[in-house]
């Protein structure tokens, strides 16, 4: 199995990534925030966690900044009916102590701030966090990075406008701007401003 690997970033997308290993070019599958910290790294060295899933449908490699975020992907997968991608979606929106917050306060629309994640797949996702809280805070009790609230905040921002359909460029920009504006805002309100065009 791949547990991790280093080499020269060759191409970054949005939800993966190619790394070079010895002249072996690997997809791997990342998060949005992983994503963030590889845009200025194009041609240059990086290390990644990986998990390498197998499957009857084929394989898959999964990246990881940290062992801890590869836990929290397994964690999430694991849980009953959510598929990889469906965690992986949730991982580059929320970390453990957010989805334990959202269990806890029954948060539904919080969850749905994931793009495409509405109705039945977010009281779906929401029930199976709920079950499994206690293994949340296990994991949580271990210790988590820590994470800038404000960053979240913009990086959701950013990723759900790229859903919506803005390149990767014009969403970035919009975000600084609204943030300058106003530093405080939440993800939903700076999509709204860009969206709706208000201040």
């Amino acid at each position: 199995m791949i547990a991790s690997l280093r080499g020269k970033l060759l191409q970054l997308e949005i939800d993966r990534l190619v790394v070079e290993v010895s002249g072996v070019g690997y997809e791997v599958m990342i998060p949005f925030p992983l994503h963030l910290e590889c845009k200025d790294k194009i041609s240059s060295e990086i290390f990644l966690h990986t998990l390498h899933s197998i499957t009857d449908r084929g394989q898959r490699l999964f990246g990881f900044s940290s062992k801890k975020d590869r836990e929290l992907f397994e964690l999430i997968k694991s849980l009953h009916g959510i598929g990889e991608l469906t965690a992986l979606k949730i991982l580059s929106f929320f970390q453990a102590d957010d989805l334990y917050q959202i269990a806890k306060a029954d948060d539904k629309k919080t969850l749905e701030k994931i793009p495409k994640v509405k109705g039945k797949t977010s009281e779906k996702i929401l029930f199976e966090i709920k079950q499994n809280l206690k293994k949340f805070e296990m994991f949580l009790n271990e210790g988590t990075t820590e994470f800038s609230i404000v960053d979240r905040e913009t990086d959701l921002a950013t990723l759900a406008l790229i859903q919506l359909g803005f390149d990767e460029k014009t969403a970035t920009k919009q975000v600084t701007d609204a943030k300058k504006t106003n530093p405080g805002l939440s993800a939903s309100d700076i999509v709204k401003q860009v969206i709706t065009g208000t201040k």
